[in-house]
């Protein structure tokens, strides 16, 4: 495990909180789960447009414990709908059974410090760079204060150039919270990453970028830019419904991402949901 947590933007170390993994696979794949936007409460009863959080967090973790064996458990953001430690807490609790190295990046409706001093003394680690058979997975923090929309700060920016200037033979995932590209839902692209173009851009310079992977938009997507496969996981809680202008829910159900990352850089995924039909939203919302 890495020794310390890192300060977000803290660029001038490219080696900084390594977490190294074994593949437990014997052909040395490694098998990554992503989960993303859980949107827990402090009380545990609590609803959520419709659905309660915590119980579909705990069927998707019910059905990622039927996966092993399983290398990590990779979660990309909106852990906590009311910004309370308690509400962190009920999410270590609940992926606690899976005993996996967890690694976790801030969403829009997180807060970032307190997330991160929260997850300190528990088993999800507030990552950042995560060597794994190979590969290295690079989590960045896309969360503006205040806002619901996305921006890869410079220092973001620069500390990622400087990784993949310096691992150019090793392939790498790389994570943040909010989608570079657009979903088709207008009402959602409006909190997309404003600077998504630039952010393409500089990946596109570098081979060993395999793929993007994002939460946020609540809904599957599978698109490509230039060499690199561009990924969106459902959310764990409510799905948001494609291709809409408007706000508006889907009747899938929560869902997660499972990634195979091959030695020879290649790699497979598959999105999985909930069986069954349990989580129901409310149509009529308008928004949250």
């Amino acid at each position: 495990m890495a020794d310390r947590q890192p300060e977000r933007g803290e660029s001038e170390n490219v080696t900084i909180c390594v977490d190294t993994l074994t593949p437990k696979d014997e052909n040395g794949v490694i098998r990554l789960a992503q989960i993303s936007d859980p949107h827990l409460f402090a009380n545990k009863a609590a609803g959520f447009l419709g659905i309660n959080p915590w119980q579909s967090l705990s069927a998707v973790v019910e059905q990622l414990a039927e996966e092993a064996p399983l290398d990590l458990l990779l979660v990309t953001g909106d852990i906590s709908q009311d910004h309370s430690a308690t509400a962190y807490l009920h999410f270590a609790d609940a992926v606690a059974p899976l005993a996996l190295p967890t690694y976790a990046l801030p969403g829009n409706h997180d807060a970032p410090k307190l997330m991160s001093e929260t997850l300190r003394d528990t088993s999800v680690q507030y990552g950042r760079r995560i060597l794994a058979g190979g590969w290295q997975i690079l989590l960045l923090d896309s969360t503006v204060l205040g806002l619901p929309a996305g921006h890869l700060a410079l220092d973001e920016l620069r500390w990622l150039h400087g990784v993949l200037n310096s691992t150019e033979s090793c392939p790498t995932l790389v994570a943040l919270h909010h989608h570079p590209k657009p979903t088709g839902c207008a009402w959602l692209d409006q909190h997309g990453l404003d600077n998504g173009v630039e952010f393409l851009s500089l990946l596109s310079r570098f081979p060993q970028v395999k793929a993007v992977l994002w939460g946020h938009v609540h809904q599957e997507m599978d698109l490509w830019h230039e060499h690199i496969r561009l990924l969106a996981v459902p959310s764990t809680s409510i799905q948001f419904l494609p291709k809409n202008d408007g706000f508006a829910l889907d009747l899938a159900q929560p869902g997660y991402r499972m990634l195979n990352l091959h030695p020879d850089g290649t790699l497979t995924t598959e999105v999985k949901r909930v069986a069954g039909s349990a989580f129901l939203p409310d149509h009529s919302a308008t928004g949250y």
